[in-house]
């Protein structure tokens, strides 16, 4: 986050400016391929990197397809069955 210039994480101008840079930076490494900026933004680039894929985690994959579907085109994976337990 500071790499980025974000000081302090609840100001949504820093927030918003910051995350923006982060997946302009992803697009750039990863050939402009939203589906693994994606997976590098939520599993890391060093984990996307050595295979160029998505990687074969459920919670990477269906965070891709999610977000993916949320812009109108759900790519080349499906979303991956989540099972979520509220714990109180």
């Amino acid at each position: 986050a500071a790499a980025y210039g974000l000081r302090n994480p609840f100001d949504p101008v820093q927030a918003i400016n910051a995350q923006a840079r982060l997946m302009k930076d992803l697009l750039d490494q990863f050939g402009g391929k939203p589906a693994l900026a994606l997976a590098a933004y939520n599993a890391g680039p060093g984990v996307v990197s050595p295979c160029d894929c998505i990687p074969d985690y459920p919670e990477t994959q269906a965070y891709v397809a999610r977000i993916l579907a949320l812009l109108g085109g759900a790519g080349s994976i499906a979303p991956m069955p989540m099972e979520i337990e509220l714990v109180g």
